[in-house]
């Protein structure tokens, strides 16, 4: 007996031992797994089966905006990304701001400078994702942008795109959030009315269905809206009802300040729209002297009160009545004296039938 026990103990160091090497093992491999590279590692695991997705970013001269858009993108949720950066020959230094980023799935692509359009579809021949979203240079994607938007296309295999909702930044502030969805129903009536479904950034389209579509190369500006209505007249579409994006805006810019020209473009697309569809132009482009205009700002600011007002109803319907409240004043903070930007104020606290009903008889006539 005195011998089992003798043996038995002279057994307990290599026992010991033993216990101490699996200790030592399990210990190094959660902090292995705890440290960046091992949840880079579990990350792609995780990510392996699901799509990719390319992000299409055309840069030219977007200075010191460049940098906070492009790592808006590297820092989704979801990581199966390729990030396509065309650079359509820019000129101010921006792309020296992204060349210190390592990441792997950055790849830069320079071309001389086509505009917007042209850089899309030299992204468009190079992508190799399963869907691909558009994000331009000076805007930042939420966190969980592309992880909802491929989810939400995943998960209806029959939509060609799919939009999100908006917010703008404005001085550096995120303001007037939209977030409203839209169906299919809803998103083919905007077709046929020639509108757009969402802002055309926050757009992600399935690559095969679209592929052999193209951006039009002569339509320096408009072109995401002819490229959405060509896609919406052949496939379905949506719009998520969350807000996953920021779009800077800049009154200042050439675009904004150049109303002929923004105008001329304007109608070039919409006539595009109707020869296709055999439609009178006539019918949908106004003259300039239909629309007068006391108040030159409007015309660099086109589009902002339009967007407030929409935020302030998706604000009420949502129950958020002192966000709506706060968002209307401040875009009549943004020109006090003009009566225009007072619209969001009004829909702030009209009563909500009372809006619809005036909205359902101005779309009708």
């Amino acid at each position: 007996m005195c011998g089992k026990f003798y043996q038995c103990s002279r057994s307990l160091p290599s026992l010991r031992t033993l216990l101490l090497f699996v200790w030592l093992t399990v210990a190094v491999r959660t902090l292995w797994m705890l440290s960046p590279d091992g949840l880079l590692k579990r990350s792609l695991v995780v990510q392996m089966n699901k799509p990719l997705v390319s992000v299409l970013i055309p840069v030219y001269n977007a200075g010191e905006y460049l940098r906070p858009s492009v790592q808006s993108i590297l820092s989704q949720t979801y990581s199966n990304l390729e990030v396509l950066v065309i650079d359509d020959g820019s000129t101010d230094g921006c792309m020296d701001s992204i060349v210190d980023f390592k990441d792997t799935r950055v790849r830069i692509i320079k071309q001389e400078n086509s505009g917007r359009a042209s850089a899309l579809n030299r992204g468009i021949e190079e992508l190799s994702g399963v869907f691909y979203a558009t994000h331009d240079a000076d805007d930042i994607s939420y966190p969980q942008r592309i992880e909802r938007q491929s989810q939400f296309m995943t998960q209806n295999p029959r939509l060609a795109a799919l939009f999100s909702g908006y917010d703008v930044i404005i001085n550096e502030r995120n303001l007037a959030p939209r977030f409203a969805a839209k169906s299919v129903e809803q998103c083919r009536e905007d077709i046929v009315h020639i509108r757009m479904p969402s802002h055309d950034p926050t757009g992600m389209f399935r690559v095969e269905m679209v592929r052999k579509i193209r951006y039009e190369p002569t339509l320096k500006i408009g072109a995401g809206l002819d490229y959405i209505l060509r896609v919406g007249e052949l496939y379905p579409m949506m719009v998520l009802g969350e807000c996953l994006y920021s779009y800077r805006v800049h009154f200042n810019s050439t675009i904004r300040r150049n109303q002929q020209r923004r105008e001329e473009m304007v109608r070039k697309l919409l006539k595009r729209a109707c020869l296709r569809r055999g439609l009178e132009p006539t019918e949908y482009i106004q003259s300039d002297s239909a629309r007068p205009n006391r108040f030159a700002h409007r015309h660099q600011e086109v589009g902002i009160v339009p967007h407030f007002m929409e935020s302030v109803l998706d604000l009420r319907r949502a129950n958020r009545y002192w966000e709506a409240l706060k968002t209307a004043t401040i875009c009549m903070r943004l020109h006090p004296w003009d009566p225009f930007y007072y619209k969001p104020l009004i829909y702030s606290i009209a009563p909500l039938p009372l809006i619809e009903s005036y909205r359902f008889r101005k779309v009708k006539r």
